[in-house]
């Protein structure tokens, strides 16, 4: 995002509506201090069941994202992608904690398993998103 903000758009001129933050509880949970993954092995039961602590830890890598791009003052919408072993406690840390570091709106997307249906509470966040006026 920084490269992309202080590079790509300082010398084409472009100036982005909003940023979207796409978040899933599994890489939350490994940002927390969950056990590795080995690709080709069963995962880990901590990303398995549910576990707000580590989630929790882990928003602070989260957090740090959403003030970064706050800094280049740009709205920010955050979203938490949906997948299975996610539970609604691990979902409203993660919209509770972004919405304290500063985003416009967290949502979680259940588009995965819902189509455009699961999806539309956070599009119409991001529409509202751009449609402040950045102060880029």
């Amino acid at each position: 995002m920084e490269k992309f903000f202080n590079i790509k758009c300082r010398y084409s001129g472009l100036i982005p509506d909003c940023v979207v933050i796409v978040a899933t509880i599994r890489a939350l949970k490994m940002h927390g201090g969950g056990p590795s993954v080995t690709p080709g092995a069963p995962l880990p039961h901590e990303y398995l069941t549910e576990n707000v602590d580590l989630v929790v830890a882990g928003c602070a890598n989260l957090q740090h994202h959403i003030r970064n791009a706050l800094k280049f003052g740009v709205s920010v919408v955050v979203c938490v992608n949906h997948m299975a072993s996610d539970t609604e406690a691990e979902h409203a840390a993660v919209i509770n904690l972004a919405m304290e570091a500063g985003a416009l709106a967290a949502h979680t997307a259940k588009h995965w398993a819902e189509g455009g249906k699961g999806a539309v509470e956070l599009a119409n966040a991001v529409v509202e998103a751009c449609n402040r006026p950045p102060s880029f």
